[in-house]
């Protein structure tokens, strides 16, 4: 709350997706989203699903897949709460899920996580290990493994692509297309979006197929993906503009 840096891009996105100019009440509103997000985070790792309300749409899209024993990979965003719609697959047992994660944003809460239920973080990977890191990946899909990591935010020393978000240029990670050509798997989006007082609402829906092209033509081909990506994500902000948790300059103009 009292970081100019945050308050300063939370409030430039809001004025982007809701389409005015936009105020403290605005701002406070965004914080107030979030942090409800962390504290229902709670009630999942301690094994108290059950007092939220969390409703799920597209998942035969997901079911398709993983029956067909070929795997997918789930790409979804800092929108609403990836850590709960991880957390219900795993919890129902009806879902094997590796997330790809580059690194811990807030390590004092994640480890407060860590220590209420151990077994939601066996299967993290934290990319940017080397090629060792992404070991097993390949027989865990081919096994009918799902793979999840969020495709909105990028690391400078890692591949990106820029792609048109809310009429501007914006960086975007390439991992999603390039993971998804490499294990030959489809993508599928999802979201798991906060609709207030304990309720959620999951999405998934197809998203893309693994490229199929030449070495030329993979550069066109990625960008394509994630164009696509960032036209959904638009989408999805606009409905729940108060979900979209990136707090720094996502439309910076560096090189």
């Amino acid at each position: 709350m009292f970081s100019f840096r945050t308050r300063a891009a939370s409030s430039d996105f809001l004025r982007r997706v809701l389409g005015r100019e936009c105020g403290w009440t605005d701002v406070f509103r965004h914080y107030h989203t979030f942090a409800n997000t962390l504290l229902d985070r709670l009630y999942i790792f301690a094994g108290q699903g059950q007092r939220l309300d969390i409703t799920i749409k597209g998942v035969e899209v997901l079911d398709s897949y993983v029956r067909s024993g070929r795997g997918c990979i789930l790409v979804g965003a800092h929108l609403g709460s990836f850590e709960i719609a991880r957390a219900v697959g795993m919890l129902g047992n009806e879902y094997r899920i590796k997330a790809l994660v580059y690194g811990e944003g807030t390590p004092r809460i994640t480890e407060m996580y860590r220590k209420l239920n151990p077994s939601l973080f066996k299967d993290i990977i934290y990319m940017g290990g080397g090629a060792g890191s992404l070991v097993g990946l390949d027989q865990h899909v081919r096994q009918g493994g799902i793979i999840a990591l969020l495709g909105d935010r990028s690391v400078r020393a890692s591949k990106r692509i820029r792609c048109e978000f809310f009429g501007e240029q914006a960086w975007f990670p390439e991992a999603p297309a390039l993971l998804s050509r490499i294990l030959d798997i489809p993508l599928v989006l999802f979201f798991c979006l906060h609709q207030g007082n304990g309720r959620y609402e999951i999405r998934f829906e197809y998203l893309a197929d693994p490229p199929q092209v030449g070495r030329y033509q993979r550069e066109a081909a990625v960008h394509d993906i994630m164009q696509c990506y960032a036209n959904r994500l638009e989408h999805y902000c606009k409905l729940a503009p108060y979900n979209w948790f990136n707090f720094y300059d996502f439309w910076q103009s560096d090189e």
